[in-house]
């Protein structure tokens, strides 16, 4: 039974199945989809909102409470006859709203709703963030590693041109370590290529609750389609951004709380009817309203400990406002020019003399064997071409990088993923 009760709670508990489309190499709106899809914190912004849809239901009740019902029973003897009798008392009574407070208690839960439902938006949106970030950071690592991996052979053959040379005396020792420190160098960079490759890869799997072994990704390095005038960035950013849009639903949660308490030191009378049956035999019926009374601070409960409460955390709410526009305004500034500026960097980069420094590598090996370059020379040509390709890729990743930060910073996620 243990056994089976562990299965139960496993399978109850375990994560839904990748929905349709996550299966198979994984392009950029694929990455993001299966992300939001899957990712835990979503699912708990989610469950949040049916909490707060719950309250929801809650304060929708008509009566403040459930009619009580008194019934009790006597048995009288008479002092000065010794006759018996039984005397049955009935009473119900009923307390009532004559103020308004549902209709705030509503108002609230619509309130809690809003800042539920915003939540999730801040959710979606960091889970697309970083999800498109790990998909970008593959993309890079994975164009190091095949660019690194063309060099090697190079380097490989020039290593073994150095080592001939030294061994029939045209080549001295120094000139084959500087080409086996290179050829070191290069291989460093494979590595770290792999490393890049492999954390990248764990964090999207962790982002797509899958395993790491069989996931792939396809796509190109090219950053997100935005809009790059200032103007149209922060108005976005101001309207959309999630943690402003939080912030004011807190403050609307607050503003209502005030309105509840304040509607709840209004005394809520209760309806009253009872029945009677007493000695005389006779039968008795009546009705009436019972009040409470309502006592001052501290001796009764007035609610003003509430209400200031209320109204202090309305105010912080409100400053929370405040600073977050004040905070979105520099991220969004920050972020445009940091994507202005890579764009000038990889603007650097020309297409047809990158061809031709692939190209120069390839046949630098072939161009040493010859004699037209000497070793230091290719040596010293070897790193500064490979610096240069490797200069582009990390361009373009920044690049690409950049723009998913002006797309979160700006409130563009995860529509902003959408190409």
């Amino acid at each position: 039974m243990p056994l089976l009760s562990a299965l139960l709670t496993a399978t109850l508990l375990a994560a839904p199945p990748p929905p349709a489309g996550c299966e198979g190499p994984l392009g950029r709106d694929a990455v993001v989809a299966c992300a939001l899809a899957e990712h835990p914190s979503i699912r708990a912004a989610e469950a949040g909102r049916a909490a707060a849809e719950g309250r929801k239901l809650k304060a929708r009740t008509l009566l403040p409470s459930n009619p009580q019902v008194e019934v009790t029973a006597s048995r009288r003897v008479g002092l000065w006859n010794g006759e018996r009798d039984i005397n049955v008392y009935g009473r119900v009574a009923q307390e009532l709203e004559i103020a308004g407070q549902r209709r705030k208690r509503m108002a609230m839960a619509d309130a809690e709703v809003t800042q539920a439902d915003r939540q999730i938006e801040l959710s979606r949106r960091d889970v697309a963030a970083a999800a498109l970030s790990a998909y970008y950071e593959w993309l890079a690592a994975r164009e190091q590693r095949a660019m690194i991996e063309r060099i090697a052979r190079t380097a490989d053959t020039l290593v073994d041109l150095a080592r001939t040379s030294e061994r029939t005396g045209l080549g001295s020792g120094l000139n084959a370590d500087v080409v086996v420190a290179t050829s070191v160098r290069v291989r460093r960079q494979l590595i770290e290529a792999d490393r890049r490759i492999a954390a990248a890869r764990a964090v999207l799997a962790g982002l797509l609750g899958r395993d790491g072994a069989g996931l792939e990704v396809e796509g190109e390095l090219t950053p997100l389609a935005l809009p790059q005038e200032l103007s149209a960035l922060l108005g976005s950013a101001l309207t959309k951004r999630a943690e402003i849009e939080l912030a004011k639903a807190e403050r609307e949660v607050f503003l209502r709380q005030v309105e509840v308490f304040r509607r709840l030191r209004a005394p809520n009378p209760s309806v009253v009817l009872y029945a009677q049956r007493d000695g005389f035999a006779e039968q008795v019926l009546g009705g009436g309203l019972a009040f409470p009374i309502v006592l001052p601070a501290p001796l009764g409960r007035t609610y003003k400990g509430e209400i200031a409460e209320s109204k202090a955390l309305a105010r912080r709410a409100e400053a929370e406002v405040e600073r977050w526009r004040r905070v979105v305004q520099a991220e969004v500034e920050v972020a445009l020019r940091e994507v202005e500026a890579r764009k000038a960097e990889l603007g650097l980069f020309e297409a047809e003399r990158l061809q031709r420094a692939e190209g120069h590598l390839e046949a630098l090996a072939q161009e040493m064997a010859t004699g037209r370059v000497s070793i230091r020379d290719a040596v010293v040509l070897q790193q500064t071409l490979l610096e240069y390709l490797a200069a582009h890729i990390e361009a373009r990743r920044a690049l690409a990088l950049g723009s998913v930060e002006l797309a979160r910073v700006a409130g563009l996620l995860p529509e902003g993923a959408q190409r």
